[in-house]
Parts: structure tokens; C-alpha cells; sequence
């Protein structure tokens, strides 16, 4: 189950630049990778086209040609369980995009520029800055600083490996793929926070209802 770790920022804030970079910077350490582009832009076939009228019909499609292979699917709001299951055997998943999407995130642009809505920055990196602290703003070649926290968050996040849920008292019993769902989801959005070096110890985690 990858890590997933999102690229957000504005209409040409160098995104795609930056996730480029970083995916190359990490398969220099051996991991396995993966990309998604999430975008305003349509993206499937039109409706007269023979994928096009089955996608149509709300049945996911896949083209296969010479050159590679191309899937589609009905739209629907994107969501961290779709973007795992696309690359399930994958040690870290960059999507690039995303904003709504809860999970870890690199903001690309200047910290104020962030919108109060986006949630889960762990790390700026402004094109605009001469100078970054290393821990929460980057600047131009800080790359394989930021790299580098990608690798030890996945190094922390490969080492957290057993969910164990209960409600009201009850042990629930959970399936592998929802236990490993329920994990990446947890340790990918704890790991990055001040003060949380490693889950190795474990973690409690007490929902309430809103009275």
C-alpha cells in the first residue's frame, strides 16, 4: 500500500516541475513509484468513440494500443482510496493536484499563498524564495532536501504495519485491503506533523461523537 503525498498549488506554480524532480530524485533511492495528474481538464473520450459509449454507460474503460495503455473512468470526486488502489504495490504515490483530497501535501508557492481550505501542508516550496529553513519552506535547489523527507516519511510509514480497531469495546474484525486502506490513510496523514517522529511505538486514536 503506497504512501501518497500530493503537489498542489496554483495554474503554473511549477507542479509538475517540482513532482517531476522529486520522482526522479526518489527512484534514485531505489523506490517504486507512482504519478497521478489530477485536473480541471476532460480527460476521457468522446461520447462517439468506442470507449467513449461504454464509459458512458458508467462501465470503467481501457484502451491498450501500441504505445501503452490508457484507462477511464465515470467521473467522480477523486479520493485517496481511488488514487491507492491505481497503484497498490507502489512504495509512494505522487499525485500531483488534489487540493480537497486529504493526505500529506507540498504546497508550491509562497506560505501565504496557501488558501485556508487546503489541508495537510507539511512543506512549501516557493520558487520566489532565495532562502529555505529546511524544515517547513523550500526554495530552487532545495529539491533533494525535500526528496530526502519523502524518503525517511516513507521509511517511518513502511515500519507501521498493524491496525487494530475497536467500537464501543468490540474488536472489529478487518479485511487485509481495509486494514491496509485504514493505515496508509492514518500513518500518511500523522507522519508529517511537528513533533511525531515515528509510529514505531504505535498510536491511540479516540473518535467522539459531536454532542
Amino acid at each position: 500500500m503506497p504512501l501518497l503525498i500530493a503537489v498542489s498549488g496554483f495554474k503554473d506554480s511549477g507542479k509538475t516541475s517540482l513532482a517531476r524532480t522529486l520522482l526522479a530524485r526518489l527512484s534514485d533511492r531505489g523506490l517504486r513509484l507512482g504519478f497521478i495528474k489530477h485536473t480541471d481538464r476532460d480527460v476521457l473520450s468522446p461520447a462517439e468513440t468506442d470507449t467513449g459509449a461504454v464509459e458512458t454507460a458508467g462501465i470503467p474503460c481501457a484502451y491498450w494500443g501500441r504505445d501503452g495503455l490508457r484507462m477511464e473512468a465515470p467521473a467522480a470526486a477523486p479520493d485517496r482510496a481511488v488514487f491507492t488502489a491505481l497503484f497498490p504495490e507502489k512504495d509512494i504515490v505522487v499525485v500531483e493536484g488534489a487540493k480537497n483530497v486529504p493526505m500529506p501535501r507540498i504546497w508550491v508557492g509562497a506560505p501565504e499563498s496557501r488558501p485556508g481550505g487546503v489541508k495537510g501542508v507539511f512543506a512549501c516550496f516557493d520558487r520566489t524564495a532565495r532562502k529555505g529553513d529546511g524544515r517547513f519552506l523550500y526554495a530552487p535547489g532545495d529539491e533533494g532536501l525535500l526528496a530526502e523527507r519523502l524518503y525517511v516519511f516513507h521509511c517511518r510509514f513502511s515500519k507501521t504495519n498493524c491496525v487494530k480497531v475497536s467500537v464501543r469495546g468490540k474488536r472489529l474484525p478487518l479485511k487485509p485491503f481495509v486494514a491496509e486502506m485504514i493505515r496508509g490513510s492514518i500513518a500518511g496523514l500523522l507522519l508529517p506533523l511537528k513533533g511525531i517522529e515515528s509510529l514505531r511505538e504505535g498510536a491511540d486514536i479516540h473518535l467522539e461523537r459531536e454532542q
